[in-house]
């Protein structure tokens, strides 16, 4: 797991990143297996990382199944993996994308979730939201995936911001996925320019079903401008704290790698958003263990 991430578990739970340090959960969510799949179409050295981020995700949900409650597996990995290669296709334009060597923050590595631009002065991050409002965006900039990264190595962020939509009966709702055609000439279409709805006679399409080629789906969105309410790209300075958050990252760092088993936090485990990937466990008293489904993890830096 990269730092950034560990802290942000930390944050939300120290005992799930505790947990973290030794164990992979069961079963990945939609949105871990999209993310998974998609930085490794970015970093993937092949002529096609579109079509590398769709693999990837579909060998993501079928070596451990997906955290979901949906009963279509099969339907929502295909899902996931036609929303993977439209962002990982869209997003990336050239040479494949590379991390930044891990630094040390204290006595720890510092493992980057970001990524290098091919010069010195900034670096990229990639989010993943359901929306992008005022606040959406000030958690974002605040988030050890961006603060945090632009701190440790005191460089700017360029973030950009992918906008998925609320998931629904399996399938989330977004240019990237979803569109309409005209019932006569078959046009693609992603909304109407007078702001209305599509009447009854539009049918409703998603990408993974749709005969529509990547290039020809991505043309419609910019044709229809929706394609900068789906991507944006913002840019954050390096924060004015940024040696008050680094020694943030390595005390809470200590306490993450130190011995003992932290409290828990009993109103996190079935949290609506974000329910505890160790909720099969933890709140039934019992440490996660390879016989209820848990991947023991080879032992990290720092712990013994």
């Amino acid at each position: 797991m990269n730092s950034s991430l560990l802290l942000a578990s930390s944050d939300f739970c120290s005992r799930a990143s505790h947990y973290s340090l030794r164990w992979e959960p069961p079963a990945p969510s939609p949105k871990d297996i999209l993310i998974r799949a998609v930085e490794f179409g970015l970093m993937a050295d092949v002529p096609d990382w579109g079509h590398a981020a769709k693999d990837r995700a579909m060998e993501l949900a079928c070596e451990r199944t997906i955290d979901t409650p949906e009963t279509d597996l099969l339907g929502l990995a295909e899902h996931v993996a036609a929303l993977a290669e439209m962002i990982a296709w869209t997003i990336r334009t050239g040479d494949r994308w590379e991390r930044p060597e891990a630094v040390m923050v204290g006595r720890h590595p510092w493992e980057p979730s970001c990524f290098t631009t091919g010069e010195d002065s900034r670096i990229r991050a990639i989010v993943a939201t359901d929306r992008m409002d005022a606040m959406r965006e000030m958690a974002m900039r605040t988030s050890w995936a961006v603060q945090g990264e632009s701190a440790v190595y005191g460089l700017p962020v360029d973030v950009i911001c992918v906008s998925l939509g609320a998931m629904r009966a399996g399938r989330w709702s977004n240019p990237f996925t979803s569109a309409y055609r005209h019932p006569q000439n078959r046009v693609l279409r992603f909304c109407k320019r007078d702001g209305g709805a599509f009447d009854g006679r539009w049918e409703k399409v998603w990408r993974e079903q749709d005969y529509a080629t990547r290039e020809e789906w991505l043309e419609a969105m910019t044709a229809d401008g929706v394609l900068a309410d789906a991507v944006r790209v913002l840019t954050v300075d390096v924060p004015e704290h940024a040696s008050d958050i680094v020694r943030l990252a390595d005390s809470k760092l200590d306490r993450i790698y130190g011995k003992g088993l932290p409290e828990p936090q009993l109103s996190r485990c079935f949290d609506r958003v974000s329910p505890c990937p160790y909720r099969s466990a933890c709140p039934e008293w019992r440490e996660p263990s390879e016989a209820s489904g848990f991947t023991a993890l080879p032992l990290m830096h720092g712990r013994d």
